[in-house]
């Protein structure tokens, strides 16, 4: 058996460190962080957490007064939507707890004076082939005025959930 020369691992080493030097070197490192211009008033920047960058911004669609009921302990209360709602999507992330257990996570803020009664927010779900497999979503009652709201979805239990995209946001004031 025949064993590699120092000169020869030395050899290796130096390819090898000079192979990932040049895969860093043409990586683009983007923090997952979301900057949104913040008096955008009726549009969203979209954050897409496999590409690490900003879609391109969706534009808040108009639903023409859209009614929604949320369920309560005491039954369900029927919401309106808001179209006059300024928010921002500040940041989401993956977070993955285990191969069949996952969560989407972020931040949103509230740009207006007012409290916003209820927010729900869905993202699409696709598996590797660039497939939707579902949807996961969020909501909070209540954001205060300038407030920021750090959200997660339900669990994700999909052993194929690759990535998601941003899908909708319903706003709504109680009625």
């Amino acid at each position: 058996m025949k064993f590699i020369s120092e000169k020869g691992v030395i050899f290796c080493f130096i390819i090898a460190l000079f192979l990932i030097l040049m895969y860093i070197g043409t990586s683009t490192v983007v923090s997952d962080q979301v900057f949104s211009i913040e008096d955008a008033g009726k549009s969203f920047p979209i954050y897409d957490s496999v590409n690490y960058r900003i879609q391109n911004t969706i534009e808040k669609e108009d639903s023409g007064g859209r009614t929604c009921y949320i369920s309560r302990p005491y039954g369900y209360v029927e919401t309106s939507e808001d179209t006059q709602v300024n928010l921002s999507i500040r940041k989401t992330y993956i977070d993955r707890v285990s191969r069949d257990k996952a969560y989407i996570k972020g931040e949103i803020k509230n740009l207006d004076d007012k409290t916003i009664d209820v927010i729900i927010i869905t993202f699409n779900l696709f598996n590797a082939d660039g497939k939707q497999i579902g949807n996961a979503y969020a909501s909070i009652d209540y954001l205060e005025p300038k407030g920021e709201w750090i959200f997660s979805t339900e669990p994700i239990t999909r052993t194929d959930f690759k990535f998601e995209r941003y899908g909708s946001i319903y706003t709504g004031i109680f009625n």
